[in-house]
């Protein structure tokens, strides 16, 4: 019996020598791991930031640091680590350390390689190479966006609250340095699937430009001002065709079926006139407008549609220099009151518009001479982010593609942004070039307030204008409008259309707090509510649209976002809590 009972106790040492020394190899690994996230994300930090600035080769290396940082850290076939992750409590903090580490691993070693790669063979290349560099790493790019998607999926599978404060925090950061390159893994996926057959890889395709003219305010930005016809043939691309928008007449009908609510709202004219192409939310009928006006003035039906404006021109010349017209050299500066005040002030109506198309023709020529396109996606990317650009292709599987992306337009837009997006629409009613003069703020709220607890959002769009009286009197009719549309002289009316997702009811609008009748229409299964408001010189006015959740809208916590029409200017979105109501 004492054979025996040493022979516990020794057991029973070696157990507990056992279990200590298992503590401790658990307890360093942990350290050690956690000084390697530690380290990588600052890599990683460091990475998607040299990536924005277009510094591939200081990608290249932080990239480079955050695999060897990371990858001698991981607990891999470590038994005594995966029998510490089934440990209750702890458990769940060390798998998740594991997992967001290796998280860290596969982009390092699977995503940003390729990607890279490709970068740095597009970085001085032609439009005629990118095309072939493109085509070349189209696989690897597809592989490197469902890399992504998977990564983010485990890491989405991790349980939050479940892990110690510091590392919660930790994995946070990882999955939010994740979420971030998915702009860039899905960006670069859907540019090879779709930019060498839409420039003509695969035969000659014409693209319709449309060039917005946000001084007379439409949904999708502008009035549709001036026409261009590229021909893209293996990359190369050049203008064969323009017309502006005085060579085209008005139609009895519309030319193509426009969205029953959005002709209740803004009325028929949407179809019926060249100007009014971008009235609609939804661009795919924009684009089917546009080649019906093209094809209405002798032309032949364009291949692909594109929608830009002058804001999206000032960041071109930022990237190619300026051009020379037939009315001296625009730049980045002075492009936008080039385009969108002088004219208005000093040249008759025709003038106007042979300035407009002669300035737009000289910069995409310019482009088509001069560019590079890597250099022009860091460039364009806030124009990108305001809706500036819109593309539509009269292909099939390059249209799929293209509405799963930032360029499919304002309604596709709105769906992209979630099931709590809200969009204030802005179309001016006097047919005179004003917007230079008005002012938009954007806020909204949101809020418990009422008794069966459904939510309530407000969007808050407040408008001033910024003329004189004296300006209103004495300003050429082709900026004021001169009456012809039954608002005064030098009066600044612009309608506010604002669509809620699914779900969602109309509780009303305000002005300056006091009720006002609207017109309320659907834009598919989206509710709409829209108002016109009316500035005399110098005054402002602050509209509130509300909206209740109907029974089917998830409640909760959640903060809405709202989008809106490309502005001259940039506008911060306000947010907060709604102001509940005295009863």
């Amino acid at each position: 019996m004492r054979a025996r009972g040493r022979l516990i106790l020794f057991a029973g040492a070696v157990l507990l020598v056992g279990s200590a020394a298992a503590v401790v190899h658990v307890g360093r690994t942990a350290i050690d791991l956690q000084h390697a996230i530690e380290a990588a994300g600052v890599h990683a930090e460091a990475a998607v930031k040299d990536v924005a600035a277009g510094d591939i080769t200081g990608a290249e290396k932080a990239a480079s640091l955050l695999s060897a940082e990371i990858g001698p850290a991981i607990p891999t076939d470590d038994p005594v680590w995966g029998a510490a992750e089934a440990v209750p409590g702890i458990g769940a903090n060390l798998s998740a350390a594991r997992r967001a580490a290796v998280a860290m691993e596969r982009v390092g070693e699977n995503v940003a390689p390729p990607l890279l790669a490709t970068a740095r063979k597009l970085a001085d290349a032609d439009a005629p190479a990118a095309i072939g560099v493109l085509r070349e790493a189209a696989p690897d790019l597809e592989r490197v966006a469902a890399t992504r998607d998977d990564i983010a999926d485990d890491l989405a599978g991790i349980d939050r609250s479940a892990l110690i404060p510091q590392l919660s925090d930790g994995v946070a950061k990882i999955v939010d340095a994740i979420d971030r390159l998915k702009p860039l893994t899905e960006g670069a996926d859907q540019l090879a699937g779709v930019l060498p057959a839409f420039l003509g890889a695969d035969g000659d395709r014409r693209i319709l430009v449309m060039l917005q003219n946000p001084a007379e305010l439409r949904t999708g930005g502008g009035i549709t001002g001036t026409f261009l016809e590229l021909d893209a043939r293996d990359g190369r691309v050049s203008l064969v065709a323009q017309r502006d928008s005085s060579q085209f007449t008005s139609a009895a009908e519309p030319l193509v079926p426009v969205p029953e609510g959005e002709t209740r709202a803004l009325g028929d004219g949407i179809g019926r006139y060249v100007q009014n192409t971008s009235m609609t939310a939804d661009f795919t009928v924009t684009a089917q407008l546009a080649s019906a006006w093209w094809t209405r003035s002798g032309m032949s039906a364009p291949d692909a549609v594109v929608s830009v404006d002058p804001i999206v021109l000032a960041a071109v010349l930022g990237v190619i220099g300026p051009v020379e017209t037939s009315a001296g050299a625009l730049d980045q500066k002075n492009v936008v009151d080039r385009l969108l005040v002088e004219p208005y002030r000093t040249l008759d109506q025709d003038a106007q518009g042979r300035w407009f198309a002669d300035a737009a023709a000289a910069v995409f020529t310019a482009v088509t001479e001069r560019a590079r396109p890597v250099a022009m996606i860091p460039a364009l990317a806030g124009a990108v982010d305001e809706g500036r650009i819109s593309v539509w292709s009269r292909d099939p599987d390059e249209q799929s593609v293209l509405a799963r992306t930032p360029f499919a337009g304002p309604l596709a837009r709105q769906d992209a942004a979630g099931p709590d997006a809200f969009a204030a629409y802005f179309n001016d009613a006097t047919g005179g070039k004003l917007t230079p003069y008005l002012s938009v703020g954007l806020g909204i709220r949101s809020g418990v307030c009422r008794a069966d607890e459904l939510r309530e959002v407000e969007v808050e769009v407040d408008l001033g204008s910024a003329l004189t009286r004296a300006e209103g009197r004495t300003l050429p009719i082709s900026v004021t409008g001169g009456g012809a549309y039954g608002i005064p002289a030098g009066h600044i009316a612009p309608v506010v259309t604002v669509v809620a997702p699914p779900g969602w009811f109309v509780g009303g609008v305000e002005i300056d707090g006091q009720p006002v009748a609207a017109a309320n229409a659907r834009v598919g299964d989206r509710p709409s509510v829209t108002h016109r408001v009316d500035l005399p010189p110098g005054e402002s006015h602050s509209v509130a649209f509300r909206f209740v959740a109907g029974p089917n809208v998830e409640s909760g916590n959640r903060s809405p976002s709202l989008l809106h029409t490309p502005l001259l200017e940039s506008v911060d979105v306000r947010s907060g809590a709604i102001a509940c109501r005295a009863s």
